[in-house]
C-alpha cells in the first residue's frame, strides 16, 4: 500500500491530477452555494411580487399631512371566504421624492352597521403562518352627532427615511361571517370603512 503512494507522489501527472481534482471540487462547491443563493432570492421575490399584486389605492405622503379615503364594500355579503383589500403608503412617487424623515400612523374607522371584523397586516401575506393582525379590537366610540362608530388603530407609529424610497403595502382583510346569511336585519345594510392616516416629520 505505501508503495502505491509512494509511486502516486512521484507520478509525472501527480501535482496536475491534484490540481484537476481540487478545481473540481471547488465548482462543485460554488455551484451548491449559488443554487442554494438562489433559491433563497427566488423566494424573495415571489413573496414581494404577492404581496404587491393586486393594490386597490396608492397613497404619497411627503411630510406634515392627513389624508383619508373610503372603502367602497359593495355587495360585503356573509360568506365563508374573506374580503381582501390592498393599499400602500409611500414616500415617493414619479415626480416627487420627500426631503424630510417622516412618521406616519394608520387607523380605520367603520360604522356599526354590519357586524364584520377586520384585520390588517403590513408589508407580509395575511395567509402566510406567523402574519401578524396589527389591529387587537376595535373601540366603539360616538361622535358629535351621536352616532357610534369603531376604531381600529395600529399600535405603532411608522418611519420612513427621506435616504431612502420607501412603500409599505398593507391588506385589509373583511370577515363577514357566514351564519348572519340566515339573519334578515342586515339584508339591505351597508358599511362605511374609512381608512386615515396622519404623518409629520420627525
Amino acid at each position: 500500500m505505501d508503495n502505491i503512494i509512494i509511486r502516486l507522489r512521484n507520478s509525472k501527472y501527480f501535482n496536475e491530477k491534484r490540481k484537476i481534482l481540487l478545481f473540481g471540487i471547488l465548482l462543485l462547491l460554488i455551484l451548491f452555494i449559488a443554487g442554494f443563493l438562489f433559491k433563497i432570492a427566488y423566494a424573495r421575490y415571489e413573496t414581494s411580487t404577492k404581496i404587491n399584486a393586486n393594490i386597490q389605492k396608492a397613497l404619497y405622503i411627503f411630510g406634515t399631512d392627513q389624508q383619508s379615503f373610503n372603502l367602497e364594500p359593495d355587495g360585503i355579503v356573509p360568506s365563508s371566504s374573506p374580503y381582501v383589500y390592498k393599499f400602500s403608503i409611500s414616500n415617493f412617487n414619479d415626480e416627487h421624492d420627500t426631503d424630510v424623515d417622516i412618521s406616519y400612523d394608520l387607523s380605520i374607522r367603520t360604522t356599526t352597521n354590519l357586524p364584520i371584523t377586520i384585520k390588517l397586516y403590513r408589508n407580509e401575506l395575511y395567509d402566510s403562518s406567523g402574519a401578524t393582525n396589527l389591529f387587537s379590537g376595535a373601540t366603539n366610540l360616538q361622535d358629535s352627532d351621536g352616532a357610534w362608530y369603531k376604531l381600529y388603530k395600529c399600535p405603532d407609529n411608522y418611519e420612513m427615511y427621506y435616504k431612502n424610497k420607501t412603500t409599505d403595502v398593507y391588506t385589509m382583510v373583511i370577515n363577514f361571517p357566514q351564519e348572519y346569511s340566515k339573519d334578515l336585519t342586515y339584508e339591505n345594510d351597508i358599511e362605511s370603512i374609512e381608512v386615515n392616516i396622519k404623518s409629520r416629520q420627525m
